[in-house]
């Protein structure tokens, strides 16, 4: 895996933090209120440097906005209604995509390399339809999940 240009590899686990750090965001920063990545980092009990990172793509992708300065911070750039999980996992720009997982076991030998091959069409499948989901599903829709 390559490193990406804001300094670390995005994982499935970065897309977990960044939506709790979206979620934490919109539903805790009133118009114009900025948080420090110190205080993201913290509520989704992670290290502030992972979520200048994860907030680093997000900034480039116009989910969120980042001040620098005393008074700075990251806050939503959109309403919460209007991003969706799928936007967020592609700003992510992970090398590997969610599966990945279950293709590690099929790297060795001839049938391993039979069943990659038999598996490869499954997981495509299973990957578009999960980014479908994800194109439904919105910020607000978890935080009227998680807040209700």
């Amino acid at each position: 895996m390559a490193t990406e240009r804001c300094g670390g590899v995005a994982t499935p686990r970065w897309f977990g933090f960044a939506l709790q750090s979206l979620v934490y965001l919109a539903h805790h920063a009133d118009n114009g209120t900025r948080c420090p990545s110190g205080e993201i980092a913290g509520k989704c009990y992670t290290e502030a440097t992972l979520m200048r990172r994860i907030l680093a793509r997000l900034a480039r992708a116009q989910i969120v906005e980042a001040r620098e300065g005393r008074d700075g911070g990251y806050f939503l750039k959109k309403p919460p209604s209007e991003i969706t999980l799928a936007e967020v996992y592609r700003a992510l720009e992970m090398t590997d995509p969610l599966y990945a997982g279950m293709m590690d076991t099929a790297s060795c030998g001839p049938i391993g390399q039979e069943m990659r091959d038999a598996f490869t069409e499954v997981v495509q499948q299973s990957e578009q339809m999960m980014m479908e989901q994800l194109g439904r599903k919105t910020i607000a829709d978890l935080i009227r999940q998680v807040y209700g």
